[in-house]
């Protein structure tokens, strides 16, 4: 009678178990480096899902699953439409120098890492595709650190322009390097472009579309409340959702969509952090699964080749900074911590690694990518120290207690 309602033992708890459990242990784990080390929290959510990979809960990034995929691609859409939309397309207007410094310090980058792994051995078009990964200045870490502690500056505004501008830059490159792997032949490469302007072009259509509906949505709903922020974050999933089926970017249509409704009005619009409590979510689950992916074993699997590809880059993209930092207006102060800062690379790099993963020639690509895993892991680790650290540096975090709020406007 009795053991007709008590549970069978040994207890055997189910998915939404783990996922609860992982959700605590990054959220403390998050909350003590940021309290206590006055650490960006993205670090410990990340060192979360590296300690429960070691316990054995880590998930296979050679095979990640298509829940956590899509969780991904849904933090990072909700994320690139949010820095798309802090960028103020007429600062380079204003000043040219700026265009000229995102192009110097993306370039120098891409050559800096392709140059140094063509030398330890990997082809060009190998050493190509972990050169344009680690392009972009991932937009995820840069919004949250600028959030969490409050940073108010030069270096702040050119840190976000940048990482906008360079992702840009890595997503087109990414596809184009894409679209070369699969030409074979005249035949082949006219099919390549023809399906790059297919992707760029209905990208930036249904950019136009999403920033179109928010911007007529923002005439009936107030963004800084629960269901305003809520009508935007389902937007931008139903775009997402739309690119896949289309074979878009969705990478690119969300940051394009961010950029043109800036563009359509400067004034940048007041809504909570990553809008509201599910965007919130989102980005806590997004680093937790990405540590456990990039899991230590990732970490030694690129060696030194992983090594020495993040000291080139932050160099050239610290001389990218400092060549163009006194005539964009900049002192040298401020352009050491700005191509100090430039350095972290996370889910955007992440993704477009996983869309190599998964081309034709990804069981191949496979050595290869273990460095562009390996630089990523350690980057999303280390770097955004680096930025936070840079970001004092030149004055953009205010000195005195680190706020424990939260919360905040884009």
């Amino acid at each position: 009678m009795i053991n007709s309602y008590l549970p069978a033992w040994p207890l055997h708890p189910d998915g939404v178990f783990w996922v609860g459990a992982a959700l605590v242990l990054a959220t403390l784990t998050g909350e003590s480096v940021f309290r206590f080390l006055k650490w960006p929290r993205l670090v410990g959510y990340a060192a979360a899902g590296m300690i429960l990979a070691a316990g054995g809960a880590g998930l296979n990034v050679y095979e990640l699953q298509n829940s956590a995929r899509a969780i991904v691609d849904t933090a990072l859409a909700v994320l690139l439409f949010e820095i798309g939309h802090r960028v103020n397309l007429r600062w380079l207007r204003a000043n040219p120098a700026l265009l000229g410094m995102s192009l110097l310090e993306s370039a120098l980058g891409f050559g800096a890492v392709w140059i140094t792994l063509v030398f330890l051995g990997f082809t060009a078009l190998q050493s190509a595709i972990v050169a344009g990964l680690l392009m972009a200045t991932s937009p995820a870490v840069v919004l949250r650190i600028s959030s969490e502690f409050r940073t108010n500056g030069q270096v702040t505004e050119r840190l976000l322009l940048l990482s906008a501008l360079n992702t840009f830059y890595a997503l087109l490159v990414c596809s184009l390097l894409l679209g070369m792997m699969d030409a074979d032949g005249p035949q082949g490469a006219a099919a390549s472009a023809l399906h790059l302007l297919y992707l760029l072009g209905g990208s930036v259509l249904a950019a136009a579309l999403l920033a179109w509906a928010v911007n007529w949505v923002e005439r009936h709903f107030d963004f800084r409340d629960e269901g305003g922020a809520l009508m935007l974050v389902g937007l931008i999933v139903l775009t997402l959702s739309l690119t896949r089926m289309l074979n878009w970017s969705a990478l690119l249509t969300p940051l394009l969509a961010g950029a043109l409704l800036r563009w359509r009005s400067p004034r940048p619009r007041l809504w909570p952090r990553h809008f509201g409590t599910a965007g919130g979510v989102l980005m806590v689950l997004l680093f937790l699964i990405l540590g456990l992916s990039l899991n230590a074993r990732i970490l030694l699997a690129g060696g030194l080749a992983a090594a020495l590809v993040i000291v080139v880059r932050l160099v050239a993209k610290l001389a990218g900074a400092l060549a163009f930092g006194r005539v964009s207006g900049a002192s040298w102060r401020q352009s050491v911590a700005l191509g100090l800062s430039l350095n972290p690379a996370a889910g955007v790099s992440f993704v477009l690694a996983l869309s190599f993963l998964g081309s034709p020639a990804g069981a191949a690509l496979q050595p290869m990518l273990a460095v562009a895993f390996s630089a990523i892991a350690l980057l999303e680790l280390l770097a955004p120290l680096l930025t936070r650290w840079a970001l004092g540096y030149s004055g953009d975090i205010a000195p005195g207690p680190v706020s424990r709020t939260t919360g905040g406007s884009a």
